[in-house]
């Protein structure tokens, strides 16, 4: 098998190289779960070194007062006051840097008389809640500052809305989160990616986040159960043992739109999912309890405070989700892949007879689709008697499906075009930047919230996350313009050597073969360089560009990923030669699993 180690040697020059060219390659995770450490790498050496920037000196002129000002955003303590002193007194009291946070990884000489510009390279945006706004590829700016005497003194008087500082110090200080709303039925959870200060407010500042509710623009996309408002009085404190007390202040008069009216009845199921699914990842918490102006409020089971276990059924992983593999043998039948042994699938006779060639599995195993031909057959294992749905498709399809049973189809080719199977029915869906243009790959989330698709010619391909919209009845309702998380493009315009813009993977040209699922927000990328050389890179499903992805390079064949955002679930890399297991560090085994054709998890 052309990804054993015994075949290395052979190919340790050009790997050596691509190394080099890509360096900072470190190893692909393989399990998706959001944690939240206790110190990030460097913390400690960072915060060890407390940096109190100073403030202006006399006679500075406008661009060593921009230049200054810039450097007193990187104090430790994230305070701005030395950072206001550079400003006129006017701009020192309207100045609001909590509104978005610009992250840079180089900084270009300020320049001007009493109008100063800098450069920003590597640059990405954050908003007030921490979630990445850009798109990566927009990673060069410029800002620019107007400046004024005050005082027989140059101070700026006009200025961005925000917090610039490298990304070295920002990585050292903020930490990612997941903020689990639910989709608009109410019956699974959905992640939202954050970025929040670290330290010992980080549970506050988390509390604080997911009760101002979903962010703007996505309705119908998300909701929540614990209404949408800022509570200025919140604090959060986490004992020894571990239980967060999470205290809201009462609202007085108790008029609808007070920001604690959707606690008041006390929590629901619901809520307490979002706040224990979104706690969980902070290490010190084992235990909340909610209280409004210090009276505890009761959760369904009657007890004032829960363990950050519960809210199993509306887990974003989909409640049942099957964890086998499944295939189709040389013979065409269907068949579930269990501690390598095949197990025929009963109810699949019909696609057999068929001729399927390509094979997809709703989440809970009960129903099978594939294509035959130009036709796609969807059979429902559970509705023996019931004869397949039929969808007509022009060339190959690409099949997924989400927790509620919604079926997605891809017509790829030069000129695609998305379809959802919804209870029978086949609806048309457009989804901006992939309808009509040529798109090879799709993928669904299990909550059905984010749609993937890998659009462009070989060597040009972007990888594209769109949001969907959904009715309370969980019809879709269209298709939010999506974010380019990776782009071949960029990739091969830059020079070799340097960093993609606006991610934090190395540059590498080559044509994604193939991408997939790691966790609810994380994606695995397979990119072929060459015959028998492939990156794999992790990218986060938001576009940010700081450290959340990972990329490394293997020797092997293979044309095709078999992954699940199920945790601990085998990462399989699929290749002319056979199936191979890729254990984060290593390639494990040739032939990890029987050799079935279409091989695949349930999604």
């Amino acid at each position: 098998m052309a990804a054993s180690a015994a075949r290395v040697p052979a190919v340790l020059p050009a790997v050596l190289l691509l190394l080099a060219l890509a360096a900072g390659c470190v190893r692909l995770p393989d399990s998706g779960e959001v944690t939240v450490p206790t110190e990030r790498p460097g913390q400690e050496a960072t915060a060890g070194l407390d940096y109190v920037p100073p403030g202006p000196t006399p006679g500075e002129s406008p661009d060593e007062i921009v230049a200054h000002f810039l450097g007193a955003m990187r104090a430790t303590s994230r305070q701005t006051s030395v950072a206001r002193s550079f400003l006129t007194a006017e701009a020192a009291g309207s100045w609001t840097p909590e509104d978005r946070t610009i992250v840079y990884e180089d900084l270009g000489r300020p320049t001007g008389g009493s109008r100063v510009t800098t450069r920003l390279e590597g640059a990405a945006e954050l908003d007030a809640r921490g979630q990445w706004v850009d798109d990566p590829a927009s990673a060069s700016r410029s800002l620019t500052f107007e400046l004024a005497p005050e005082n027989g003194e140059w101070r700026i008087a006009a200025l961005p809305d925000a917090l610039v500082v490298p990304r070295s110090w920002f990585e050292a200080r903020y930490q990612p989160v997941d903020l689990y709303f639910l989709d608009p039925s109410g019956r699974i959870l959905v992640p939202t990616p954050v970025f929040l200060p670290g330290g010992s407010q980080l549970p506050a500042r988390t509390v604080a986040a997911l009760l101002q509710g979903p962010p703007p623009g996505s309705e119908g996309v998300v909701t929540t159960a614990l209404g949408s408002a800022a509570h200025p009085g919140l604090s959060v404190e986490v004992s020894p043992t571990g239980v967060a007390d999470v205290r809201l202040p009462a609202d007085g008069d108790g008029e609808e739109g007070d920001a604690t009216a959707a606690l008041d009845e006390g929590l629901s199921e619901a809520m307490v999912a979002q706040l224990a699914w979104t706690l969980r990842q902070l290490p010190s918490v084992a235990r909340v309890r909610v209280s409004v102006d210090g009276v505890p409020l009761r959760v369904p089971d009657g007890e004032d405070s829960f363990a950050i276990g519960a809210g199993e059924r509306f887990g974003p992983g989909a409640v049942g989700a099957d964890p086998d593999l499944f295939g189709l043998t040389p013979e065409g039948a269907v068949v579930r892949v269990r501690e390598r042994r095949l197990q025929a699938v009963p109810g699949t006779e019909a696609l057999q007879a068929a001729g399927v060639r390509t094979l997809s599995v709703n989440l809970y195993g009960d129903r099978v689709a594939g294509q035959a031909g130009d036709r796609v057959l969807l059979t429902a294992l559970d509705e023996p008697d019931t004869a397949p749905v039929e969808v007509p498709a022009a060339g190959e399809a690409v099949l997924a499906w989400d927790f509620a049973d919604r079926t997605w189809v891809l017509d790829g080719g030069d000129r695609a075009r998305v379809r959802v199977v919804n209870q029978g029915s086949v609806e048309a869906v457009a989804v901006p930047g992939v309808t009509g243009e040529r798109a090879t790959r799709l993928l669904v989330s299990r909550d059905g919230s984010r749609l993937v698709a890998v659009v462009g010619e070989p060597g040009e391909q972007r990888v594209v996350v769109s949001r969907v919209r959904y009715d309370e009845r969980g019809g879709v309702v269209g298709v939010v313009p999506g974010t380019t998380v990776l782009d071949l493009r960029e990739a091969s315009a830059a020079a070799p050597g340097t960093t993609d813009a606006g991610t934090a993977a190395p540059v590498t040209t080559g044509v994604v073969r193939d991408v997939g699922w790691r966790s609810p927000t994380g994606l695995v990328v397979l990119t072929g360089l060459g015959d028998d050389l492939v990156e794999l890179r992790q990218l986060p499903v938001d576009g940010a560009p700081v450290d959340s992805g990972t990329t490394t390079l293997l020797v092997t064949t293979a044309q095709r990923l078999v992954a699940s955002s199920a945790p601990g679930s085998d990462l399989l890399l699929v290749g002319p030669g056979g199936v191979e297991a890729y254990d984060g560090e290593r390639i494990t085994g040739v032939d990890a699993v029987p050799d079935v054709a279409a091989l695949t998890y349930v999604g």
